[in-house]
C-alpha cells in the first residue's frame, strides 16, 4: 500500500493519506492544538450563552463555574464538531469524494493536546479515460417475419376473444369460476359458501394441485381434494441445508366450479380492424404490424450496438467500482433499510451483486465521456426536446415543461439526453459496420 503525505497547516488541520485495497482510503488527521483550543472556547460559549443557574443571571455564569459543572459535555461537545469539521476538511484536502459513509477510528483527544484520528473511506474513483473509440462494432437489423407477424395478429384475435359458458369438464386455456373452502381435521363439509376465484387454467395462477382437482368436475359439482401447499419456514430450512428438495404440507380443500367458459377468438377481418384502430382492412392492420416489428428490431440492434460499445469501453479503461456504491445499488434494490437481515442482504450481493457493480461502472463511464467531452445538453437542447415530446402528445410545451419539472423528471430528461449524445460520440469514434 502507497502512502502520500497531504499537509493542510494552514487550517490547523493535518492529513497523511494511505491507499488501501481498491477504493479504500485511511487518512490519519491531526488537529491543532491551538484549533482545539478555540473549539473548546466556543462551545463553551455557546453551553454558557443560554445557561440559567441559580445566583447567576442567564448568560452570565462564569467560564471556570462553567467548566466545573460542565466539563464532560463540553468534550463531548468539542470532540464531536472537530470530527465533523475536520473530516470533512481532510477530504477536501486530500481532494477524495466519499462514496459512502467513513469508518472512524483511533480517536484520540485531550484538552490541551492535538485531536488525532482515522478515517477509512471508499472513495470515488478518479477516472481518466485512456480510449473511447477505434472499437469493432457491428450493427445488425433482424428482418420481419411472417411468422412474427402472424404471431402478433394471433394476439390481437386472443386479446379481443369472447368466454362462452360450456358443459364440461375444463381443460387448459379455460376460465373457471370456483369456490374454495380450507377443511378442519375430520370435516367433509365447508363452513359457509368459501372464497370465490376466477382464473384461466394453466397460467400458473393456482398451485398445480388445485388446478388437477378442477379439472375432474363438471359445472355445479363439488369435491375435497388433498393438496400439497409449500412450506415456507422448512424450505427456508432445507435451502440453508443446501437441500433442493421442496418441503410441503398437506391440507383438505372443498372445491365447487360453479362455471366453465371457454375462449372464442374472432376472425381476423376488415370488422375487426376497425374495431382496435385507425385501419379499414386488414391488409392496413398488418402493415402497420410489421412496421412496428421494423421499428422494435432496429431498437434492439442499437441496444446491442450500445451494449458492445459498452463492454469495449469497460475493457479498455479498467477502474475499481467502490463497494460502498454497490452495496446502496442492492440496498436500493431490495427497498430496506440499512439494518436489512444480513443474511438476506449477503444472498442477494452474491446473486446480482455483479449486474450491480457492471450497472454502476457503465454510468460512471458514461458520465466521464459526458463530462470530458462536454456532451451535457444545453438549455435549448432540453427545451427542444421538451417541444418534441409535447407535439408527439399534444399537448402545449410549456404545460409539459412544468409538468415534468413538477414530478421531478426534467432533470431525467436532461441526462438520457446526454446520455445520447454519448452513444452518438462513442459511435462515431468507432464508426458501426
Amino acid at each position: 500500500m502507497a502512502a502520500d503525505n497531504d499537509g493542510a497547516r494552514g487550517s490547523g488541520v493535518d492529513v497523511s493519506l494511505t491507499e488501501g485495497e481498491g477504493a479504500a482510503r485511511t487518512l490519519t488527521v491531526t488537529v491543532s492544538e491551538e484549533r482545539v483550543r478555540k473549539a473548546r472556547a466556543a462551545e463553551t460559549g455557546r453551553l454558557s450563552k443560554n445557561l440559567k443557574l441559580k445566583g447567576f443571571r442567564k448568560g452570565k455564569v462564569p467560564a471556570s463555574v462553567v467548566e466545573q459543572r460542565f466539563g464532560d459535555e463540553i468534550d463531548e461537545r468539542t470532540q464531536q464538531r472537530l470530527l465533523d469539521e475536520a473530516y470533512r476538511e481532510a477530504l477536501e484536502n486530500a481532494d477524495l469524494t466519499p462514496a459512502g459513509p467513513g469508518r472512524i477510528t483511533d480517536v484520540r483527544y485531550e484538552p490541551g493536546q492535538p485531536f488525532v484520528f482515522e478515517a477509512t473511506v471508499e472513495v470515488m474513483p478518479k477516472i481518466r479515460l485512456k480510449r473511447t473509440g477505434g472499437f469493432q462494432v457491428r450493427r445488425s437489423v433482424a428482418d420481419v417475419t411472417d411468422a412474427e407477424v402472424a404471431e402478433i395478429l394471433e394476439q390481437i384475435r386472443d386479446e379481443n376473444a369472447d368466454w362462452k359458458a360450456v358443459d364440461r369438464t375444463p381443460e387448459a386455456g379455460d376460465r373457471v369460476s370456483v369456490r374454495i373452502s380450507p377443511l378442519t381435521a375430520g370435516a367433509e363439509e365447508p363452513e359457509g359458501e368459501g372464497t370465490p376465484y376466477q382464473l384461466v387454467l394453466g397460467e400458473g395462477k393456482a398451485l398445480e394441485d388445485v388446478e388437477a382437482a378442477i379439472e375432474t368436475l363438471k359445472p355445479g359439482d363439488s369435491g375435497v381434494f388433498a393438496v400439497d401447499f409449500p412450506d415456507e419456514e422448512a424450505a427456508t430450512e432445507a435451502e440453508a441445508a443446501g437441500s433442493e428438495t421442496a418441503a410441503a404440507v398437506t391440507r383438505r380443500l372443498h372445491i365447487t366450479l360453479d362455471e366453465v367458459e371457454e375462449k372464442e377468438l374472432p376472425e381476423l377481418t376488415d370488422e375487426l380492424a376497425a374495431e382496435i384502430g385507425p385501419f379499414e382492412t386488414v391488409e392496413e392492420l398488418e402493415a402497420a404490424v410489421r412496421e412496428d416489428l421494423a421499428r422494435h428490431h432496429e431498437n434492439e440492434a442499437e441496444d446491442r450496438v450500445r451494449g458492445e460499445l459498452m463492454n469495449a469501453l469497460r475493457e479498455a479503461n479498467p477502474f475499481t467500482v467502490p463497494q460502498a456504491l454497490v452495496d446502496r445499488y442492492l440496498r436500493n434494490m431490495m427497498q430496506e433499510p440499512e439494518d436489512a437481515d444480513p443474511e438476506d442482504f449477503r444472498r442477494m450481493r452474491e446473486a446480482v451483486g455483479p449486474h450491480a457493480e457492471r450497472q454502476i461502472r457503465d454510468q460512471l463511464l458514461l458520465e466521464a465521456v459526458i463530462e470530458q467531452e462536454g456532451l451535457a445538453p444545453s438549455s435549448a437542447e432540453i427545451e427542444a426536446r421538451v417541444a418534441e415530446l409535447a407535439e408527439s402528445r399534444d399537448v402545449a410545451p410549456q404545460k409539459l415543461r412544468r409538468d415534468l419539472a413538477r414530478e421531478g423528471r426534467l432533470e431525467a430528461l436532461g441526462r438520457n439526453l446526454a446520455v445520447e449524445k454519448a452513444f452518438a460520440y462513442l459511435k462515431e469514434q468507432s464508426g458501426v459496420a
